[in-house]
């Protein structure tokens, strides 16, 4: 058996699993339809997603849609929703992605109930979900059985390589762009043949009528205006056309399934410091009652806004890396961790009527007299904050950060303090660049 074979048997659902699924999804089809708040002249409720086109993994989430005529409240839409939800599924959550849903269990199957406006091909969008039906419905129309298991393996790499998912965690393929892929090329190892030579820009058939450019572009076939991979960061692009190439020179399941990120112990991470000559600092943010559906894309924006004010007052970041547990840890590896006692602080031109103020001034307080450099007056100052530890704690609040990170508890460890097994985590993040299935 081949290996790709031996992988579908591993991530394609049984005969029983199968046929548990679909009895759940039609259970809870008519469980909403004889709900009082159900009404047929207003909605109509849908499986939609991979558990309908049957291209699903093991294990897999139920994509229940209320679809509601157009010309509804959407707040109407949202409350009828919730209150459904919260009578038929266990452990209901409210969440929200471009308007509120409910996420939930029913059967023992994860469920994601989501209301949506009725929408024709080619029609006018209300909110980006309303294309849900139509995608599912051209899938099943269009896909063949075997080309079913094509999808579940090129769903299985892309999981296992971490770009599956156009959610804010993986910023990746989502499941519709992967069954458009092997409609396009007809089956797994097709794609990666394809993929291995992509370019940023790679363009697949007619472009879509309105779109910013992106890594990839292919039209949506039910909205002709919509870029289907507008979600797809450059890096899980690049990742991807690394990956198959990787994959077609050496095939091995790691790229399915691949180990756990080895974590370092903190002596090895140490000799790794030195050998760079560099240093750590580590911020961990408390993150209970956070939404799952936004802390990866707030850890990134307080990923990138922490560097930028760790650059701009002197700490040269060479990488940061962030981990999600039971708290966010963000590490930074910088140049040094402790600047010098001074620094270069540029006045004004000394042609400028207010130049006097700065010579009046730093004349007394700088380390040695100020100078005239270029035109300007210069000074040799001290350094308010040298350690990078401090000046996280005390100007973190005007660094650009999450707004749901804002205001919530903090903890800054230095590289001393980093260097514990409790942060392992997020150094071995750092300092371990391998790929996924390289571990």
């Amino acid at each position: 058996m081949s290996l790709e074979r031996r992988v579908l048997e591993r991530v394609r659902p049984d005969a029983e699993e199968r046929a548990r699924t679909l009895r759940a999804a039609e259970s809870l089809l008519s469980s909403i339809e004889r709900h009082p708040l159900f009404s047929p002249d207003d909605m109509e409720a849908l499986l939609v997603g991979s558990v309908r086109k049957d291209t699903y993994l093991n294990t897999p989430d139920m994509d229940v849609f209320l679809v509601f005529r157009q010309g509804m409240e959407l707040e109407s839409m949202a409350s009828i929703c919730s209150r459904i939800g919260a009578d038929l599924l266990e452990g209901i959550e409210e969440r929200f992605a471009d308007h509120p849903y409910v996420h939930g269990v029913y059967a023992g199957l994860e469920v994601d109930l989501v209301p949506c406006y009725r929408m024709e091909a080619g029609g006018r969008v209300v909110s980006a979900v309303d294309r849900t039906p139509l995608h599912t419905r051209y899938i099943t129309e269009r896909m063949s059985e075997a080309q079913k298991d094509e999808a579940r393996l090129l769903k299985a790499f892309m999981r296992g390589i971490g770009v599956y998912g156009a959610d804010s965690k993986h910023l990746g393929f989502s499941g519709y762009l992967v069954e458009l892929l092997v409609l396009r090329y007809g089956d797994f190892r097709s794609v990666l043949e394809a993929g291995s030579s992509w370019r940023f820009g790679e363009m697949l058939g007619d472009p879509p009528a309105h779109s910013d450019g992106g890594a990839l572009l292919i039209r949506d076939p039910v909205d002709p205006e919509r870029n289907v991979a507008s979600a797809l960061h450059v890096d899980s692009f690049s990742l991807f056309v690394h990956a198959c190439r990787c994959y077609l020179e050496e095939k091995d399941e790691r790229f399915f399934f691949p180990r756990e990120r080895p974590l370092m112990e903190p002596g090895e991470a140490e000799r790794g410091f030195e050998a760079a000559g560099t240093k750590s600092v580590t911020v961990a943010f408390a993150i209970e009652g956070l939404s799952d559906d936004n802390l990866h894309s707030q850890a990134r924006r307080t990923e990138r806004g922490l560097s930028a004010a760790l650059d701009s007052h002197g700490f040269s970041v060479l990488r940061s890396a962030f981990v999600v547990g039971s708290d966010l840890r963000i590490a930074f590896e910088l140049e040094d961790d402790v600047l010098p006692a001074s620094m270069v602080h540029n006045g004004p031109p000394v042609w400028m009527s207010h130049s006097g103020r700065f010579l009046r001034r730093w004349s007394e307080d700088a380390l040695r007299h100020p100078f005239i450099e270029s035109g300007r007056w210069v000074a040799i100052v001290p350094r308010e904050l040298r350690r990078a530890k401090d000046f996280l704690l005390q100007r973190v609040e005007h660094a650009s950060i999450g707004a749901g990170l804002r205001g919530r508890r903090m903890e800054v460890l230095d590289h001393e303090e980093g260097l514990m097994e409790g942060n392992m985590p997020a150094i071995s993040a750092l300092l371990d660049a391998r790929l996924p299935w390289e571990f």
